[in-house]
């Protein structure tokens, strides 16, 4: 009897836990724990977070959080709460498509009775407390795994990273073994190229990067990174993020009045004017026809077609050449 009431005591434990852990409620700044390192996981599956999962809450987290939040249509307060776990989570296991995703589409309910028993969704499924925990536990490993045509950065394994350490070989920037394994010396190739396709060398291959390799990138011996840019008057460094029309919360027009579209960005007007055409290394030409609520000062929103484009750039410093008329 006493074991009884001992394993029973722990099972209790296990669910108060696991049902925490998946609801993740309002996880913000400053906190820290499992909790915590497991969002920082998922995000880093989503290629939104660039550094170790260490259990810290901190502005990193809270960025890539808000990135995340607004490629989605939730509001960006870099909050996770309950709904923004949900819909996190089942990206990271592949279970909903984030760049076709709308608020109000089907999201898996992750959360557990306090009671131990399972809710309808894991029920039907036939999962346990155990199973479920199990697969919270491997999820770091099904995250690194990439298909072709994935994006690939630091640590991930697979086809996809066959297929493109064969790539970097046909273009003369990778000796190394073809192992599937995405290491340093991968990572170092692969930003040997872009650099020499004028792309931001961030070490990590997404979709410009593959059509760099298939010959479509915006790319002009002239405008190399080795022989100079278009003319420029001055370079300013500024923080980027991403936006689209296409996110269920916006317009489909700009400030100016014109169609937002590839090729426009929003800024604070007394840091770069309305009008003003720029070039942005890794995006290509664009002109300042756009504004924004949290836009100002070096701060710039940069428009792509699609929301899985927005996820793809994420939050970046990069340099904007300020083109002369």
């Amino acid at each position: 009897m006493k074991f009884g009431r001992v394993l029973a005591t722990l099972i209790l434990i296990l669910a108060v836990s696991f049902s925490s852990l998946c609801s993740a409620a309002a996880l913000k700044y400053g906190d820290r724990g499992d909790e915590v390192k497991e969002i920082q996981e998922y995000l880093i599956a989503q290629c939104l977070l660039n550094e170790p999962a260490d259990g810290v809450y901190g502005m990193t987290t809270v960025n890539a959080i808000k990135d995340f939040q607004s490629a989605i249509g939730l509001e960006a307060d870099g909050v996770c709460g309950n709904m923004t776990y949900r819909i996190l989570r089942a990206a990271a296991y592949d279970e909903i498509d984030v760049t076709t995703f709308k608020l109000g589409d089907w999201v898996p309910d992750y959360e557990l009775e306090i009671s131990g028993e399972e809710t309808d969704t894991f029920k039907s499924s036939g999962a346990t407390i155990g199973s479920v925990l199990s697969a919270v536990s491997t999820v770091k490993e099904v995250a690194k795994y990439a298909g072709v045509g994935d994006v690939i950065k630091l640590g991930m394994q697979g086809d996809g990273v066959i297929d493109l350490q064969n790539k970097l070989i046909e273009h003369g920037f990778y000796d190394g073994e073809v192992d599937g394994i995405c290491d340093a010396d991968t990572v170092n190739a692969l930003k040997d190229f872009q650099r020499s396709r004028g792309l931001a060398a961030d070490g990590v291959c997404g979709r410009r990067t593959y059509s760099a390799f298939d010959g479509d990138e915006y790319y002009d011996e002239s405008n190399s990174y080795t022989n100079g840019f278009p003319n420029y008057s001055r370079v300013v460094r500024v923080e980027a993020t991403a936006y689209s029309s296409a996110q269920s919360d916006l317009s489909s027009y700009t400030a100016t009045g014109t169609l937002c579209r590839y090729g426009v960005i929003a800024t604070d007007p007394s840091f770069i004017p309305l009008g003003t055409k720029v070039y942005i290394p890794g995006y290509g030409y664009a002109v300042a026809e756009d504004t924004g609520g949290a836009i100002y000062g070096n701060k710039i929103d940069i428009a792509f077609d699609t929301v899985g484009e927005c996820y793809e750039f994420g939050r970046q410093w990069v340099d904007v050449y300020i083109l002369e008329d």
